[in-house]
């Protein structure tokens, strides 16, 4: 039987069914505890593994703070050799330019019946791209895939509120610009904050949206922020607000391990944000001071934790009638009050959130990142470069044995190129010997060359576990190889980012543009849109939409364009239709030579497209031109 969707999307839960609903919900956060507090400090450890901050040690601080005092001239301080980030950056530009950079970003395809409704869809789908920032998100969720081997996405409908300039009307101010305020709806792809997710960690990531029971993530938003929040979400579904409005949030909870409040990690030592979890304006006593009392003015908070929360569970778990699992979506404040809840009508059965794992193999959250596996490269390799340092300080400030009865240790500490040293019971000493109060020992360095030696050669190895090379990072690499064999290589060499791209496109982005279409075909409506490919108007007609079989094109990025048409084989085949006229005629070399040059990048070749009034002038003056070429037939001789 077929669903009324216009109905069935206005279902959400009574006040007490919401109770139930925020016990549910609490109760597994509480349960994700454990869990949750050893996966972020996982996540910490990889940050400053990222960002070279490991060495938090004191000596390094004092060497930083010299640093930052104007004193680097005089000290040497521990260095981390750039590994790890190089690695993850140059896997995040592979994979944004296999996915991002065609448009729209997801292809459609359709019968040539379908084509039509097929330019529809990829104008919908541009136009939400372009709204919503997707390159941005899934840059995003590309880095934590690389960081942490958990990259998490929340794919849903969301509607904004959309001003635009039109004239007014009215007859006092006609023909006056005006600004006109509606709400538009679109898919939105949000990246999630994997230190703010709670989920069930015996559930593997990557499936988690199609056999995940719930899951959750927390966000810390200002009054101004949650105004506007609320503004986007469906009146009728939404209850509470001034109990939730006035809730209080006690401020982040010093546990780590703890699911119910706002989590933010220390990861860069120059900076500490600890407590702006804490602080804020007190918007109610501004009120209070600025203005005169008002019993029904709503008593503002500074910050507000909202939590979203996605669950599978039977209507029955919260009092309705219905042991059929559904999708649900609530939105809670502070852990006190459910503003918002939606049953999810999907067609696929896919909870929202998605998880990208880059590396799967079957192991779950276990599995290491790429992160993991060129850290011991990047440790290995800074140790030796800072054992090397370590040698030069003992250049720098030297190491001396001195007689405290005639030096002072205050007075030979400081590293001068100027010094005046006083020499105390000068009286004991005869003539210019001084050996007798300070000795230097002699200075030797035979290993430090090996060292930075060993260091290279353990950075090349990242290189090998990583599956990657200089030339991927944009850097110069010696060797004698000829261009075919330069390029044989480099394709051998993206093997293993195409292993990623094809667990990505399998794992994560299939069941993304199955949402995406779903989303599509049940909320959007009638609208006029900018094809900015095409840049012609589109008139979207959801029915002829909902009527077609569409599918999505394999993104241009994934396969090499000389695996789809090897451009060898291609001239040869345009030397054969050359000569033999009858390949001309039974092939269209003209559109191999067009779809050829479309996979190689030439998407600007529709804006030099002839239009057919242009067409018909040029084969008029090709064909005139052709005549004039030709010789004159020779005429016989008189008399002849």
């Amino acid at each position: 039987m077929a669903t009324n969707v216009s109905s069935a999307l206005t279902n959400s839960l009574t006040i007490p069914q919401r109770r139930l609903f925020l016990e549910y919900a609490k109760k597994f956060a509480e349960n994700c505890a454990t869990e949750i507090g050893t996966f972020r400090t996982l996540m910490e450890f990889r940050d400053r593994a990222y960002q070279m901050q490991l060495n938090q040690t004191a000596e390094q601080y004092k060497y930083l703070r010299q640093f930052m005092s104007g004193s680097a001239k005089r000290k040497i301080t521990d260095i981390s050799v750039p590994v790890v980030m190089p690695q993850i950056e140059s896997a995040v530009a592979y994979q944004t330019g296999v996915y991002l950079t065609s448009y729209p970003i997801f292809g459609v395809i359709a019968s040539p019946q379908a084509q039509s409704a097929a330019s529809q869809f990829e104008t919908v789908i541009a136009n939400h791209s372009v709204r919503y920032g997707w390159s941005r998100e899934l840059i995003k969720i590309f880095r934590d895939g690389y960081k942490y081997n958990f990259g998490a996405a929340f794919v849903h409908w969301k509607k904004s509120p959309l001003q635009s300039v039109v004239t007014s009307t009215a007859i006092d101010k006609a023909g006056l610009a005006a600004i006109e305020t509606r709400n538009v709806g679109g898919n939105c792809i949000s990246r999630l904050d994997p230190y703010n997710m709670f989920m069930d960690f015996r559930i593997d990531p990557s499936k988690y949206h199609e056999e995940g029971e719930a899951i959750g993530w927390n966000t810390l938003v200002a009054r101004t922020a949650f105004k506007r929040f609320v503004a986007t979400l469906d009146p009728q579904k939404t209850t509470n607000l001034r109990e939730a409005y006035e809730s209080s949030y006690q401020g982040s909870n010093a546990d780590s391990s703890s699911t119910l409040g706002f989590y933010r990690p220390t990861i860069n030592p120059y900076l500490n944000l600890g407590n702006l979890n804490q602080q804020g304006t007190n918007w109610w006593s501004w009120v209070n001071n600025h203005q005169t009392a008002d019993q029904n003015r709503i008593n503002y908070k500074d910050f507000y934790v909202i939590t979203h929360f996605v669950c599978r569970a039977m209507p029955s778990d919260f009092g309705k009638s219905g042991n059929t699992p559904t999708i649900y979506y609530g939105i809670i404040v502070n852990w006190q009050h459910v503003i918002y809840v939606e049953e999810m009508i999907v067609a696929n059965d896919y909870m929202p959130v998605l998880i990208m794992q880059p590396n799967e193999d079957g192991l779950g959250y276990q599995t290491q990142s790429m992160l993991d596996t060129t850290l011991p490269f990047q440790d290995m390799s800074s140790a030796l470069w800072n054992i090397s340092l370590e040698s030069k300080r003992r250049l720098v400030f030297d190491r001396l044995i001195y007689n405290e009865r005639f030096i002072n240790k205050a007075d030979i500490d400081p590293a001068s190129a100027v010094a005046r040293i006083p020499l105390r019971n000068a009286s004991q000493f005869k003539g210019d010997d001084i050996g007798k109060a300070i000795y230097q020992i002699p200075y030797r360095e035979d290993n430090s060359a090996s060292n930075l030696q060993m260091s290279e050669m353990i950075s090349q190895m990242a290189d090998v576990a990583s599956g990657q090379n200089k030339v991927d990072r944009g850097q110069f690499q010696k060797g004698n190889k000829t261009k075919t064999e330069f390029e044989t290589t480099m394709g051998n060499s993206n093997s293993r980012q195409q292993l990623s791209s094809m667990t990505i496109e399998h794992q994560f982005m299939t069941p993304t543009k199955e949402i995406i279409k779903q989303n599509i075909l049940l909320n959007q409506g009638v609208d006029k849109m900018m094809n900015r490919q095409d840049r012609v108007e589109v008139d979207i007609d959801p029915v002829a939409m909902r009527k077609s079989i569409l599918e999505f094109k394999m993104t241009d990025g994934m396969l090499p364009a000389d695996k789809m048409l090897n451009a060898e084989l291609l001239t040869v085949f345009f030397q054969t239709a050359q000569a033999i006229p009858a390949v001309m005629g039974e092939y269209d070399v003209l559109g191999m030579f067009l779809y050829w040059a479309k996979i190689k990048g030439a998407y600007w070749l529709d804006d030099f497209k002839r239009n057919p009034e242009q067409q018909q002038q040029f084969l008029q003056q090709y064909t005139a031109f052709n005549q004039a070429e030709q010789p004159a037939p020779q005429q016989p001789p008189v008399g002849v």
